[in-house]
């Protein structure tokens, strides 16, 4: 597996370029640096799964939406994500579909975050294709 992330300055926000050698892993990518984003410790002993199936338009709609409902799980109900079991994302003519088993854990008062994601935004967010390399730019509105 070939994914990574890497914080980049910006002038309000947390901005990250994110990359994958598939969809799969620019997906998980992104939900790593959604996670690093709001807290310091990042390996937890996770304790629940939770399965997802969004679709959308294009790529760039599934991949805002789907780190947009980690950030939902972590606010509302107080889940916060910690791994990823498994994860497929489907890409045709018709739409973007994504299928994604979610490891993680219920906050508790003793787990602190260092701070809270207001949106994942659609600035910049544009997915390319380049030598067998996915990736694209994340704004995380703080």
């Amino acid at each position: 597996m070939s994914k990574s992330f890497n914080f980049i300055e910006h002038i309000a926000d947390i901005a990250a370029e994110i990359k994958g050698s598939t969809l799969e892993e620019l997906f998980s990518a992104g939900a790593d640096a959604w996670l690093s984003s709001i807290t310091d410790e990042t390996k937890f002993e996770a304790d629940d799964v939770i399965e997802l199936e969004l679709n959308s338009s294009s790529r760039e709609e599934l991949l805002i939406t789907f780190l947009n409902e980690l950030n939902y799980l972590v606010i509302t109900r107080r889940w916060l994500f910690a791994g990823i079991q498994s994860i497929k994302v489907f890409d045709d003519a018709d739409g973007c579909d994504l299928s994604v088993e979610l490891k993680g854990i219920k906050l508790t008062e003793k787990m602190q975050l260092k701070q809270e994601i207001k949106s994942v935004t659609y600035h910049q967010v544009e997915i390319v294709e380049r030598n067998g390399e996915y990736s694209t730019l994340v704004v995380f509105d703080i």
